[in-house]
């Protein structure tokens, strides 16, 4: 989806650049940038992964991996691959394997032997006759990452803007660039008051098809945003009501919640938390 920019009439002299103009030019390139859904951190062809300090694997450039930040600054890594059959040996994937995505395009290659982690068997038939599915690990520098790939600090950064346009027309662009989706059907407690909820979910924390909320945005229709749910985060955003530390991940409250309310955030964080063993 891309944001609607209105087009002007030529003239003989190009007009100054408005705010509203320089605003809608900015979010265009962070789309234009990532230009393919992602709902992890990129990295870049160039970056180094290693494990025990030694070069493990490679990945493509922008490559989506789920990361965490290490104590040495760095970030760990996690991919999650798909291997060929062969390559595999009581746990363990050979050096210089090709590693695939699901759709069995090659995305990267070990360049040592690695531990395959919560090895299992892809969904997909056809894919199942010849590969095998599993998470490997890394570690990277911080400088790994290509620059608007984390959704929560884009959007921190997005609700710190001023803006003078109309909310969903840069919101929406937001959402379908870092590949939320509408969550249905909603909790009663959030349709009767008028709310929407757009999740976007892990991709390479576990090895499953559909993995746990990252993070959970409820919005007022298309006027604007209600609530922020992160699995972990704790978001800095400019003139919050109220942030609540829950067992199911953390609130971020732009407008004081009705008890009705909260009872429907909490329901459609564990509609988007898998059961252990699915």
């Amino acid at each position: 989806m891309l944001i609607d920019v209105p087009m002007e009439t030529p003239t003989m002299l190009n007009p100054a650049p408005t705010t509203r103009s320089l605003r809608s030019l900015w979010w265009m390139g962070i789309l234009t940038l990532l230009a393919s859904p992602l709902s992890a951190q990129w990295v870049n062809a160039w970056t180094s992964i290693t494990v025990d300090k030694e070069p493990a694997f490679t990945l493509s450039d922008s490559t989506a991996v789920h990361a965490v930040r290490a104590a040495d600054g760095g970030y760990a890594i996690t991919k999650r691959v798909w291997v060929e059959k062969g390559a595999v040996s009581d746990g363990e994937l050979a050096a210089e394997s090709t590693l695939y995505n699901a759709k069995g395009q090659a995305i990267g290659q070990t360049q040592k032997a690695l531990l395959l982690d919560e090895p299992g068997i892809p969904s997909d038939r056809r894919m199942a006759k010849k590969y095998v599915t599993g998470l490997i690990h890394g570690h990277v520098r911080s400088s790994a990452f290509i620059s608007n790939s984390w959704p929560e600090r884009t959007l921190v950064e997005f609700l710190t803007e001023k803006r003078t346009g109309p909310f969903w027309d840069a919101f929406s662009g937001y959402l379908q660039t870092f590949g939320f989706e509408e969550l249905k059907p909603l909790p009663g407690e959030l349709d009767d008051a008028g709310l929407n909820a757009w999740v976007l979910r892990y991709q390479d924390a576990k090895n499953q098809d559909e993995q746990r909320f990252r993070m959970i945005i409820f919005t007022r229709g298309e006027v604007g945003i209600q609530c922020i749910l992160t699995d972990a985060e704790v978001l800095d955003i400019p003139k919050l009501k109220l942030q609540e530390d829950k067992p199911y991940g953390q609130l971020h409250h732009l407008a004081k919640p009705t008890t009705a309310q909260t009872t429907g955030y909490e329901y459609a964080a564990y509609a988007c938390i898998p059961l252990e063993g699915e």
